[in-house]
């Protein structure tokens, strides 16, 4: 009895402790579990932050290209043939030529003036976009619960003139209103990042003349005409390094000066220039620069450039560069005075009616067979060469374009330093 009575004893307790080993089994199995799970959680939101960040980033350069694209376009942020769209600067900006201040355009909200923005959402169709005229963007919904990366771009004024700030709330679902806030649950991210752009202008320092030429002015017994009524400019209305052989000028002086104080011929100094220096004494840089910036369109086109040129104007583009020499013959209208255009070009000729408002930049110049009334150049030609030709065309200096150029046109660049997360 004693033997079965110890036997007893020994397999009760090698039961308890096969029990306690497998109940110590299960709860290491169920803690393991339970950090596999926290880890796939822990990821998932990692894996949606990230998302929600690249987003957001991705909306800030999305919107730089766009802001520097001058195509118009239509509601869905794609190009649009519809004459009366227009540029993604153009909906979100307002920019004052005159003090160079920039503000976003605004829509009434139930009577709160609010900033226009911009929408993109991913989905298994690909990217699709919205820019209103005016309310919010319109995204079609996520699928269930499957990822769809979106950002939100908005402009906010800035204390610095010419500066405008972004800023751009990335998610990885999107609801009415663009990108919602995380939710209780924690499977949507939002992420938000903030930065600076400033204004690169078109034109730095507006030429003083008319016409600045760096050689001669050789137009006969032409009745070219050149104005400028500005006296805050000092009223010259043509600048030449070299000879002015002009019998028929007709010249246009601000009230009560002397014509002779309009004109200015035999500057060595101007004459001295290199055609680098020159251009960038009135664009701030040299050409190969300017010609790089996001906003300025290459025209590569050879002789008649008349319908390559015209066909990129009405595709938006305002500031262009013609690699090497070109030919443009009228009738043929490019930019408008509060929409002006730059044409940088080697030697460029005119034929015809050709009325341009902007500024004209060429290695050498000539303009033949061209009405007075019907053909002229309203804002400033500057020439590195000489000028010749038989037209009877108007070069105007025209302040408001001139100003239009340095406070309203050029490319937006990114201020240094001034990108931040939240």
């Amino acid at each position: 009895m004693p033997n079965r009575s110890r036997r007893r004893q020994r397999g009760a307790a090698a039961l308890f402790v096969t029990v306690m080993l497998c109940f110590a089994m299960v709860l290491a199995v169920a803690l393991a579990q339970r950090n596999v799970v926290v880890e796939e959680q822990r990821s998932a939101n990692d894996q949606r932050s990230s998302i929600a960040f690249a987003a957001a980033d991705a909306g800030l350069e999305w919107a730089l290209a766009r802001i520097n694209d001058p195509a118009p376009i239509a509601p869905t942020c794609l190009p649009s043939t519809d004459p009366t769209a227009r540029s993604f600067r153009a909906r979100m900006l307002r920019i004052d030529p005159a003090s160079g201040a920039v503000a976003p355009t605004t829509w009434d909200d139930a009577g709160t003036a609010t900033a226009l923005r911009a929408a993109c959402v991913r989905n298994a169709a690909g990217w699709t976009c919205s820019c209103p005229a005016s309310g919010l963007p319109a995204l079609p919904a996520a699928a269930g619960g499957a990822l769809a990366p979106a950002f939100v771009v908005e402009l906010a004024p800035s204390a610095r003139r010419g500066v405008v700030r972004v800023v751009a709330t990335g998610c990885t679902k999107t609801d009415d209103a663009g990108c919602a806030p995380a939710t209780a649950t924690g499977r949507d991210a939002t992420a938000r990042v903030e930065t600076a752009w400033a204004l690169l202008p078109a034109l730095r320092s507006a030429p003083a003349a008319a016409i600045t030429v760096g050689g001669d002015l050789d137009v006969g017994g032409a009745a070219l005409g050149v104005h400028n009524g500005d006296a805050r400019s000092g009223g010259l209305a043509l600048h030449a390094g070299g000879r002015i052989v002009a019998a028929g000028l007709r010249i246009g002086a601000p009230p009560g000066a002397p014509l002779g104080a309009s004109i200015a011929a035999g500057d060595d100094s101007l004459r001295a220039l290199a055609i680098g220096r020159l251009f960038a004494r009135h664009f701030g840089m040299d050409r190969a620069a300017w010609a790089a910036q996001p906003a300025a369109r290459r025209v590569a086109c050879a002789g008649d450039c008349t319908d390559t040129i015209a066909t990129a104007v009405a595709a938006g583009a305002r500031l262009l560069v013609l690699d090497g020499d070109a030919t443009l013959a009228g009738p043929l209208a490019l930019g408008s005075a509060d929409d002006p255009v730059v044409l940088v070009a080697g030697a460029l000729r005119l034929s015809g009616d050709v009325a341009l408002h902007g500024v004209v930049h060429a290695a050498a110049f000539e303009w033949n067979d061209a009405a007075s009334g019907r053909a002229f150049v309203r804002g400033a030609l500057v020439v590195v060469g000489n000028v010749g030709g038989n037209a009877a065309a108007d070069i105007v200096r025209d302040a408001v374009v001139l100003d239009q150029l340095a406070h309203g046109s050029g490319s937006f660049v990114r201020v240094n330093g001034s990108w931040k997360d939240f």
